[in-house]
């Protein structure tokens, strides 16, 4: 794994520290501290009411935690905007598709890419140099790159609320990689996909976070344990709001605490490692 200019100039991309968030007196996250390693895939596991999204939510910016600290790529963001955050480099799905549903896919992935327009409104009026060259710009990156990773350009055109569930969650993808993002989280891609769609999406994600073009460090809240445990470089179980566990796939299948709290009686959970 490269080393990045994270916290401590160890690699760390993202730090979290002793972070605390309640909703009306009922604790949804309580101390949870961890770090992300630049490059990796980190999984986010737990039971319903957890505290997953909620940790997600912190991370972007969409909520603002009672206590604690959050860094990212060496810069404490706890009480940074999520546009700010959305420009230094942090992007989101979500577990529920957040899409212009009367949009077409090629316009809602350009919308992802708006955050990094720098012209002015003058030279937006009139479409002439530094407003040409970064629609030029934008539009080749979108194009060939994010559509063709993706597979999409068969729906590029298409009005995104006709589309099936699994191409709105792939064009979701999409616009969140048109901010290039340094990290993206992944609010439970797989949910309410069949089999060939997870895998479709599993090998997205790997290519996201392996090709040497992407290299975008990944953290992921996720259900279905099979994927967790098989793309995950390290995982991470809470449990009430608290981290009751963090570390490899095979470390965490087998923790006591684990199971109790989300895998229940399993006999022997399957690790297929990359």
């Amino acid at each position: 794994m490269e080393q990045g200019t994270g916290v401590g100039g160890n690699g760390v991309i993202l730090k979290v520290e002793n972070l605390h968030m309640s909703f009306g007196g009922v604790a949804a996250l309580v101390g949870v501290s961890f770090e992300v390693q630049e490059g990796e895939i980190f999984s986010i596991i737990g039971p319903n009411g957890a505290g997953k999204t909620v940790m997600l939510n912190c991370i972007n910016g969409l909520y603002k935690p009672d206590r604690g600290k959050i860094y990212f790529d060496g810069k404490e963001i706890t009480r940074y905007s999520p546009h700010r955050r959305a420009q230094m480099g942090i992007s989101r799905t979500f577990q529920k598709i957040e899409l212009f549903s009367g949009m077409t896919v090629l316009d809602n992935i350009r919308l992802g890419r708006h955050i990094h327009l720098k012209s002015g409104i003058i030279s937006g009026s009139i479409y002439v140099g530094k407003t040409a060259r970064e629609e030029i710009e934008a539009r080749k990156y979108i194009e060939e790159e994010i559509i063709d990773l993706l597979e999409i350009e068969h729906i590029r055109n298409k009005i995104t609320g006709m589309l099936p569930y699994g191409l709105q969650k792939r064009v979701e993808l999409a616009r969140a990689l048109a901010l290039s993002p340094k990290i993206i989280l992944l609010d439970e891609p797989m949910a309410g996909l069949n089999l060939e769609e997870v895998e479709d999406m599993v090998r997205f994600i790997l290519d996201v976070n392996e090709e040497q073009r992407w290299k975008v460090t990944c953290v992921l809240v996720e259900h279905d344990m099979g994927v967790v445990m098989d793309i995950s470089d390290r995982v991470m179980a809470l449990n009430f709001g608290e981290k009751i566990a963090e570390g490899p796939p095979n470390v965490i299948q087998e923790h006591p605490e684990v199971i109790k709290a989300y895998l229940g009686e399993v006999e022997e959970l399957y690790v297929t490692r990359r």
